[in-house]
């Protein structure tokens, strides 16, 4: 029935979202469930080149990609998403499955 789906992460051990550089956002509760997220879809069979992590902060990016790096990317059953952009740069990208 709908096309989309909002889920509300809590914070992780008390602390949500950080400011490590002034305009540059990251919450690790956030990253760790949307890498989750798409590790469970590569083990039930959707293909990485198929999977998109979109996220709205430069910081957040910079975060889920180490996230990635560190628990997908050398992996053999997961490997990485084809892309992890914020909203604007993926304007006009299409892919099948966006997180």
């Amino acid at each position: 029935r709908w096309d989309y789906q909002v889920i509300d992460v809590p914070d992780f051990n008390g602390r949500g979202e950080t400011t490590p550089e002034p305009y540059f956002y990251q919450n690790l509760a956030e990253a760790e469930y949307i890498v989750a997220t798409y590790m469970y879809m590569r083990l039930v069979g959707y293909p990485a080149s198929k999977i998109t992590i979109l996220t709205t902060y430069n910081g957040q990016k910079a975060l889920i990609q180490d996230v990635v790096n560190a628990r997908c990317a050398s992996h053999p059953l997961f490997g990485a998403p084809r892309r992890v952009e914020t909203g604007a740069k993926s304007q006009g990208a299409t892919n099948s499955y966006k997180l």
